[in-house]
């Protein structure tokens, strides 16, 4: 299945098509493999995946189909590890070794045919390395806490691995994961530290199994944490942007879904970009990405602080949406969906796993065994989620844990219906009809195609087909008409196609919506030009120059001077071009400006 997905991916016309996300993953890692140095501050974004990038960039060149071959192999391998679990939470009663393949038999099947995992597996984006460390730290957890228990010893073929160097192991498999989804790991190794010294009664094996998880989670956390320290001057976990999606997940009037302030772009690329300036515009001084960070960490506290009830039922809402909905939030996940004929074999989908799942977790918690591990597992996962804000691609990560549980409520209403005790699987049919019902097939989050629309009029204006493009953008603005990118697009497509009066209005409704945005104020003074209106224009240039971003500020210093140059005011016009010249020393064109401008021959 996976090998025709790949076939039918690589034969679609967008399958060379990156999301925002994939992109920036895409080129971090493209200028890594040039040599070039990395973003200035400390890290902003989550370094996992653009160093796997890195590596098959240098070993087979750049490109997609490197990365999605590798990414169905670890999918493959996620399914094996979904196995071995299922194989080591069975109920040790029973016919023995077929009760245990029977439940981990049902997993994998349950793996295999959910969709998501493949879709997710030929994109760009770390999910498919989260849910397998996931997966692989949870199976290394299993077997330690069964060793501790002396039910079954680790092996390395007849020598048996002492529980320190399982702990190590352990940590070293989430420190990895933490390099892809900070807030999860970082969670499950603290939980872990406490699961192991609560293990052992606070002994001495405790002390060093724990030191040992920790060592192993260093291992990769200690590099990317020295950079931040070494950069910023200041402690920063992995990444800087956790403080701005907790404010995104928990300030006052939040939906419980990824929707930034009205003034900010709608994903977490243009968030990261625009976090900063907006905490400086309301601070009043200057601050690094990482202190814009705390900046909205503490301004959610405050608004939690100061109507805790109403944080009580934002917190509710994500727990209800953690078990519903299932909206991806990558524009290409919609497509290949729809593209890709072989993903409609995989049928089985969240709504059914949840239902089961939760069914399976209260049968477990009754009777089955490593219940503390299962605990602390799917309670971090769920955790650290609901922390923040509810996303698919976040979420995925537990999904292995819920199929497992899925699979253990299946084979437990099968035992009990082999002892003819009907009674108690029809109690548990019923529970489970009234949760499918009632969360996750109750449609909380209503689906927005804009973004989807707004790939493809990307796509045929690739082509040149301005004509198509403007449907499609059309349709973008339509489905979201207060989407700062949807308004933008469809300005652009309007300039594009020499509807300049409709354009300069669909201009000025984005601008209004995100007046902090320096492109759009460039853009905008561009055409205000092109119609005559250039008093406007150059407050426009004016605002965009005031940015602090190196590309936006050049080119509106670049078009400033250009208008000053036409109107004839050259020594004003040279003190924009040194201004941009600060940014970019020694740019070719700018500084062939300026020599024209002071007469230089």
């Amino acid at each position: 299945m996976r090998a025709i997905y790949l076939v039918q991916l690589t034969r679609f016309d967008l399958s060379s098509y990156l999301s925002l996300d994939a992109q920036f993953y895409y080129n971090t890692a493209h200028d890594i493999a040039a040599g070039n140095p990395l973003p200035p501050g400390g890290f902003a974004f989550n370094p996992f995946y653009p160093l796997f990038l890195v590596l098959l960039f240098k070993l087979f060149g750049e490109g997609m189909l490197a990365p999605r071959i590798i990414q169905l192999g670890i999918g493959l391998a996620t399914i094996a590890l979904i196995f071995a679990a299922g194989r080591r939470l069975a109920p040790s009663p029973g016919p023995g070794k077929s009760r245990k393949a029977a439940l981990a038999i049902i997993a994998a099947a349950m793996a295999i045919l959910y969709s998501k995992f493949t879709l997710y597996e030929g994109m760009l984006v770390a999910t498919t390395f989260e849910v397998f460390f996931l997966t692989a730290s949870f199976v290394l957890a299993l077997a330690l806490d069964q060793d501790l228990a002396g039910e079954r010893a680790i092996t390395l073929g007849k020598r048996r691995v002492p529980p320190w160097l399982s702990s190590l192991a352990l940590g070293a498999t989430c420190g990895a994961g933490a390099l892809g989804r900070p807030n999860l790991f970082f969670l499950l190794i603290a939980a872990l530290i406490v699961w192991l010294l609560a293990r052992s009664r606070g002994t001495g094996r405790g002390m060093i199994r724990a030191a040992s998880l920790l060592a192993g989670a260093a291992i990769f956390l200690a590099p990317p944490i020295a950079y931040n320290a070494k950069v910023t001057g200041r402690f920063v976990p992995v990444t800087s942007g956790g403080g701005i999606n907790f404010y995104i997940g928990n300030s006052a009037g939040s939906t419980g879904i990824f929707h930034p302030p009205d003034d900010m772009r709608g994903n977490v690329t243009g968030v990261l970009e625009d976090m900063r300036p907006k905490a400086e515009a309301e601070t009043g001084r200057h601050m690094t990405q990482s202190e814009a960070s705390d900046y909205y960490f503490r301004k959610a506290l405050h608004e939690i602080g100061r109507d805790p009830v109403a944080w009580l039922k934002i917190l509710g809402t994500k727990l209800v949406l953690y078990f519903n909905t299932e909206v991806p939030d990558l524009p290409d996940a919609y497509l290949y969906e729809r593209s890709c004929g072989i993903l409609k074999f995989l049928f089985l989908p969240f709504s059914v796993i949840a239902t089961l799942g939760v069914c399976g977790l209260t049968l477990f918690l009754r009777t089955g065994r490593n219940r503390s591990i299962v605990s602390v597992f799917l309670g971090c996962a769920v955790a650290s989620v609901v922390i923040f804000f509810v996303n698919e691609r976040y979420r995925f990560p537990v999904i292995p844990i819920l199929i497992l549980l899925a699979a253990f409520a299946v084979t437990w209403a099968a035992d009990t219906l082999a002892a003819r005790q009907v009674r108690k699987v029809a109690i548990l049919a019923v529970a489970a009809a009234l949760f499918f019902v009632v969360v996750p097939r109750r449609p909380l989050v209503k689906t927005n195609h804009s973004g989807e629309y707004a790939v493809l009029g990307k796509y045929y204006l690739e082509r040149k087909d301005e004509a198509k493009a403007a449907e499609a953008f059309a349709e973008a603005y339509r489905l979201a008409p207060n989407k700062p990118e949807a308004i933008m697009n469809y300005a652009r497509i309007l300039r594009q196609t020499r509807r300049y009066q409709e354009s300069a209005a669909m201009y000025a409704r984005a601008h209004a919506v995100s007046p902090q945005y320096p492109l759009l104020a460039a853009e905008y003074g561009l055409l205000l030009e092109r119609l005559g209106r250039r008093s406007e224009a150059k407050k426009l240039y004016l605002e965009a120059a005031s940015s602090k971003r190196g590309n936006e500020h050049v080119l509106a210093c670049r078009l400033l001077a250009e208008a000053l140059i036409a109107e004839g005011d050259k020594s004003e016009a040279a003190k924009w071009v040194r201004q941009a010249l600060e940014t970019v020393p020694g740019e070719p064109e700018l500084t062939r400006m300026l020599e024209e401008l002071e007469g230089k021959p």
